[in-house]
C-alpha cells in the first residue's frame, strides 16, 4: 500500500508540538502550557505533582507513529521479496540487517545533530558551522534515489559511496572544530535523549513485532511480560535507581521497555490499516475504538493503583491514557482527511504529511537551520521583536509562526523527494 496519509499527518503534528514546546516563553505562561512536572517560573523538575498536559502527550503519538509504521513498512517490504520467491531465511536476515542499519542511524543520529549545532556560540562562524553541521547530514541520511532520468539523480547515484564518505570526513571535521574552537563538549553523554529512546524502542519493537507478526496471541503475550517487568521495576522504583548510575544511563534506561507498553499495540493498529490498504472499514473503526477504550480505561484503573500519573518517573497510567489518545487522533486526522478538501485543508495537509514523512529533518530544521539563518541575515532581530516583553502569548503566537515557517520548508523538501531515512 502506499504511505498512509492520516499516520503522516499525526507524525507532523507531533513533531510541530515537540518544537513548539521547546520554544515557547520561559516560565511566564500557564502550567499546563509546560510539562506538568516542570512548572513555571522556575521549570524545576517535580516528581510530585501528578498530571500531563498536552506537552506531555507530544512524545507518546510520535511512539504511537512509530509502532504503527513498524508493521505499514515491514509487511511491505516483506511481501516484495515473497513476490520475488526469495527464500525465507533470505528475507529473514534482510529484515534483520535493515532494522540493524536503521537502529544504528538513528542511535547515531542522536549524537550527531546536538554534536552539531554550535547556534549558542556567538559570532557568525558558530552559526555557519551550524548549517554547514545540517547540511553534512544530508550526505549520510538522504534517501538516494533507485531510478532516476535526469543527469543529477545518475551523477548522485554514482557517486554515492564517495559522498557518503566524504560527508562522514565532514561531519568529523566539524565535530572537532567544535570542540577545539567554539568549546563544545564531546561525550558519550551529550545526545538528544528523545531520538536516543525512540532508537531502541523502533530496535525492539521490530524485532517483537516481526517475530510475532503472524502470530496475534503471541505478541499479546509478549505484551503481558513487557507489562509484567514494568510494573515490578516501577514497584521497587528501579528506573530511578538504574538511571542515577551514570556509568550505566549512556546505554541502558528502563524507559526502553516501558514505551513499547505504546508501541507494541501501536503494532496492532498498524497491522488493522495495512490489511484494509489504509481504508477504515466498520471493522477497523471497531476494533481501534476497542482498543483505545480498553486502553483509557486500563489507564484510569492504573492511576488508582499507582496513585498518580506522571511522565517522571513514567507510570503504567501515562502509558496507557496516552496510548488510547493516540488511537483517538489517527481515527479523527484520518476522518477529517476523509472529508471534502478545500484550499485551506490542502495546504495544512500538504504541510504536515511533508513534515511527518520526514521527521528527523522536520525535528532538528529549526534549531539547526532556521535559527543560525536568522542571525546571519539579521532576521534574529524581527524574530526578537516579534515578542514585545509582558505578552507571552504574543510570544506563543510568534513562535507557532516560525515552526509553521520551518515545517512548510521540510514539506517542500519532502515534495521534492529529498527524504532522510529514519
Amino acid at each position: 500500500m502506499k504511505r498512509y496519509l492520516p499516520l503522516d499527518i499525526l507524525r507532523g503534528l507531533t513533531i510541530f508540538g515537540m518544537v513548539l514546546s521547546a520554544i515557547v516563553p520561559y516560565g511566564v505562561l500557564p502550567p499546563w502550557m509546560y510539562h506538568i512536572q516542570n512548572p513555571p517560573p522556575t521549570h524545576e523538575l517535580d516528581m510530585t505533582i501528578s498530571g500531563i498536559s498536552w506537552v506531555d502527550l507530544v512524545f507518546p503519538i510520535f511512539i504511537f507513529c512509530m509502532g504503527v509504521a513498524v508493521p505499514l513498512a515491514g509487511r511491505k517490504r516483506i511481501e516484495a521479496r515473497e513476490e520475488k520467491h526469495e527464500p525465507k531465511e533470505k528475507i529473514r536476515k534482510t529484515f534483520l540487517i535493515e532494522v540493524s542499519e536503521r537502529f544504528l542511524m538513528l542511535w547515531l543520529f542522536s549524537y550527531l545533530y546536538p554534536l552539531l549545532d554550535f547556534s549558542d556560540v556567538k559570532g557568525w562562524l558558530p552559526q555557519v558551522a551550524t548549517i554547514a553541521g545540517f547540511l553534512s547530514l544530508f550526505t549520510l541520511y538522504y534517501i538516494f534515489p533507485k531510478t532516476g532520468t535526469s543527469s543529477f539523480s545518475v551523477w548522485l547515484m554514482k557517486y554515492k559511496n564517495q559522498i557518503r564518505v566524504s560527508g562522514i570526513i565532514i561531519i568529523t571535521l566539524l565535530i572537532a572544530a567544535g570542540h577545539l574552537f567554539f568549546g563544545e563538549v564531546v561525550s558519550i553523554h551529550r545526545r538528544g535523549i528523545i531520538i536516543f529512546l525512540l532508537a531502541f524502542l523502533y530496535l525492539f519493537g521490530s524485532l517483537i513485532w516481526y517475530f510475532t507478526r503472524n502470530n496475534v496471541r503471541n505478541r499479546a503475550l509478549v505484551f503481558g511480560l513487557i507489562l509484567l517487568f514494568s510494573a515490578i521495576t516501577m514497584y521497587f522504583g528501579l528506573q530511578g535507581k538504574v538511571y542515577a548510575i551514570k556509568e550505566l544511563r549512556w546505554i541502558l534506561n528502563l524507559e526502553y521497555f516501558y514505551f513499547l507498553l505504546i508501541l507494541v499495540p501501536a503494532t496492532f493498529i498498524g497491522d488493522l490499516i495495512y490489511g484494509g490498504e489504509g481504508r477504515q472499514h466498520p471493522r477497523i473503526i471497531k476494533a481501534e475504538l476497542w482498543i483505545a477504550s480498553l486502553s483509557v480505561i486500563a489507564g484510569i484503573a492504573a492511576f488508582f493503583i499507582e496513585g498518580s500519573i506522571t511522565k517522571v518517573p513514567c507510570t503504567i497510567s501515562y502509558c496507557f491514557v496516552t496510548l488510547g489518545i493516540s488511537i483517538y487522533l489517527l481515527m479523527l486526522v484520518h476522518y477529517i482527511t476523509q472529508r471534502r478538501q478545500n484550499s485551506i485543508s490542502t495546504l495544512f495537509t500538504r504541510i504536515f504529511s511533508g513534515a511527518g514523512s520526514n521527521p528527523l529533518m522536520s525535528y532538528i530544521a529549526f534549531g539547526s537551520f532556521v535559527i543560525p539563518f536568522f542571525k546571519l541575515t539579521g532576521l534574529i532581530l524581527v524574530y526578537q521583536a516579534a515578542y514585545p516583553p509582558g505578552y507571552p502569548w504574543i510570544g506563543v503566537a510568534r513562535a507557532f509562526v516560525a515552526v509553521l515557517f520551518t515545517m512548510s520548508l521540510v514539506a517542500l523538501m519532502s515534495e521534492k523527494k529529498i527524504f532522510w531515512r529514519a
